[in-house]
């Protein structure tokens, strides 16, 4: 193993088993329901996050790690550090692991470390970790890794079929007026990150009409699915996540599918029953 450490932060939606095999540090973000504060995936679990905004009037919050959280982990054996975060176009996340690293090296330290913007979130981000994790295994320098991750960075396609969109309109990702017309129509709306922004791409009536969508979002990116890595995310909602895999699996044939959980951090706006894909 290189003399490479891998930070990246709660709402990267990776597996345990993942996180565990490779040693990626996760900087937990903060969750909020009123005045109760929990760090995502630290005291609070998914389960127990879900069960809480289920019975929850007001919306849950979330707030970006501070940047000591950063140096805190900047404080390891490792001499190179690569920080792979949610985008900023999202969270402060980034800018604050930036704070983090002037911090650290002022503060008369000297490691190298490289801050990437993954200008996306959940398993989105998530693939990105996977892929750097990967190189470090194969030996691969530093240099290389920063610079195949960031020419990853504008590869990446995330789609999230929403189940329903209350939360995010809430939250102000949608406006209230779209909100109300998908409600009457009872319409699943289709998100995708872009630029490092979620935008509505779709509408479709019902689960099945939305997730044939979805599989034809997969056909019109153009893809070799060979050579990708297919990462299928749920919110609370693993029967819907089997189901599209057994779907993508009779028109495609993937290197790897690999099915997570949405965390707090980006199911406080997706809500329950989301189904996320990155590819």
């Amino acid at each position: 193993m290189n003399n490479i450490k891998i930070i990246t932060d709660s709402s990267c939606d990776l597996p345990e088993y993942i996180i565990k095999q490779y040693n990626i540090s996760v900087i937990p973000l903060n969750v909020l329901f009123d005045e109760d504060s929990y760090l995502d995936g630290v005291d609070i679990t998914k389960k127990e996050f879900y069960e809480k905004m289920r019975k929850s009037t007001n919306l849950p919050k979330t707030s970006s790690p501070s940047p000591d959280r950063f140096v805190k982990e900047f404080n390891c054996e490792q001499d190179n550090i690569i920080v792979i975060s949610l985008s900023s176009g999202l969270s402060s996340t980034y800018n604050n692991a930036l704070i983090g690293k002037n911090m650290y090296l002022e503060g008369g330290n000297e490691k190298r470390i490289e801050i990437i913007d993954s200008k996306n979130g959940s398993m989105g981000t998530g693939l990105l970790v996977l892929a750097a994790s990967r190189m470090i295994e194969k030996g691969k320098s530093i240099d290389y890794i920063v610079d195949k991750i960031n020419k990853e960075v504008k590869k990446i396609s995330t789609y999230v079929v929403l189940n329903t969109i209350e939360n995010a309109a809430k939250a102000g990702r949608i406006s209230s007026f779209k909100e109300k017309i998908v409600q009457v129509l009872n319409l699943k709306v289709t998100v995708k990150v872009e630029d490092g922004l979620v935008k509505i791409f779709s509408k479709a009536r019902g689960d099945k009409k939305s997730l044939n969508k979805l599989i034809d979002f997969i056909e019109n990116e153009g893809i070799n699915a060979s050579e990708k890595i297919l990462a299928i995310c749920h919110s609370n909602a693993l029967d819907k996540a089997l189901k599209f895999k057994e779907m993508v699996n009779n028109k495609y044939n993937f290197k790897e599918i690999i099915i997570s959980e949405i965390g707090a951090t980006i199911g406080s706006y997706s809500s329950e029953g989301a189904l996320l894909i990155s590819f």
